[in-house]
């Protein structure tokens, strides 16, 4: 592994998270490779062909009175193999509604598998583990 590698892969993880909390699905789905997949908490996308799905998802969540979402990782461990990586960190998501305190939404883990297309380093398979909640896997 390079520091170039892992820097690259650290940028991609907070690159995920400002497109996420932005609802910006295109560039969401742009952390992906084009057969990659995302295993949410509560169902799994195929980020490209899901796009549409996701979408709805993200707002449905966000009209049930989770808007202003924002996730922090911490404990960030990366693996690298040449052409492929595994990452794995803890996630905590914060809700703040329009007119209320923030509050803790979701505490929990990524593990992530990551190939290296074209010189970027993208998800090809994206997995989430929460704390404390019945979508525990």
């Amino acid at each position: 592994m390079t520091v170039t590698d892992e820097a690259a892969i650290t940028d991609l993880l907070y690159a995920y998270n400002v497109a996420a909390d932005a609802l910006d699905i295109d560039g969401w789905a742009s952390c992906f490779t084009t057969d990659g997949v995302f295993n949410g908490a509560m169902q799994s996308f195929r980020a490209q062909a899901d796009k549409d799905k996701f979408d709805a998802h993200a707002r449905e969540l966000e009209a049930s009175g989770l808007p202003w979402l924002r996730h922090f990782l911490s404990n960030i461990r990366i693996s690298v193999h040449l052409d492929h990586a595994e990452s794995h960190c803890f996630f905590l998501i914060v809700a703040t509604p329009d007119n209320g305190p923030s509050s803790i939404n979701m505490v929990g883990e990524y593990a992530d598998r990551l190939v290296k297309a074209d010189g970027r380093w993208l998800f090809q398979e994206r997995t989430v583990t929460t704390d404390g909640t019945a979508y525990k896997r």
